[in-house]
């Protein structure tokens, strides 16, 4: 189990090189693996994730979107600026952020309900979870929870909001740069 987890990190780290080297949407840079080798062995303070989301490591983004969505002692909720740091991470491929889009949607967090945008956003993050990943990492019960979102949000839905909610989810959809989901099934088809 050790060795499987060690190697999916290993090829985190390789995927992450990857695609500074080969990618016409440069979504890393080796700052960001710097970061990601670092929050392994750093505690998570509110300046190393504001200079690791300067560094474009989608997952300090997301965290500081949660920073801003829940707040503490040192910084006061803010939902707008949550969005800002949640849309990011989510154009970077980042599922639970894509998730979290659509709860500020459908719940009016920071700005009005849009059943329509929540659709589109939980549709994208049912488009985004992780699928092909070992069970320890990725439970099949998240998978379907994830995949489930827009179809339950879409029965309490007008056929007009279904409709403009598909649409918005096409245009968020083309501005997302990474999606490891395609990465990780090209890797495994060349393996076998």
């Amino acid at each position: 189990m050790k060795l499987l987890k060690k190697t999916n990190f290993y090829l985190l780290i390789l995927f992450l090189s990857f695609q500074q080297l080969h990618s016409q949407n440069k979504c890393f840079t080796e700052k960001t693996v710097k970061f990601h080798k670092e929050s392994k062995h750093k505690e998570k303070i509110f300046n190393w994730l504001i200079e690791a989301a300067e560094a474009n490591y989608a997952y300090a983004i997301h965290d500081l979107g949660l920073l801003y969505v829940r707040g503490n002692n040192k910084t006061p909720i803010n939902f707008k600026k949550a969005y800002n740091y949640f849309e990011k991470s989510a154009y970077l491929g980042i599922h639970n952020s894509m998730r979290s889009l659509g709860i500020l949607w459908q719940y009016g967090d920071g700005r009005k309900v849009n059943l329509s945008k929540a659709y589109a956003w939980y549709k994208l993050a049912g488009d985004f979870v992780p699928t092909n990943w070992d069970e320890w990492h990725m439970p099949r019960s998240k998978v379907f929870m994830f995949k489930k979102l827009a179809p339950n949000l879409a029965r309490k839905m007008t056929p007009k909001q279904i409709k403009y909610g598909k649409k918005y989810y096409k245009k968020i959809k083309s501005k997302v740069k990474c999606n490891f989901n395609l990465w990780i099934n090209k890797n495994i088809k060349n393996r076998n």
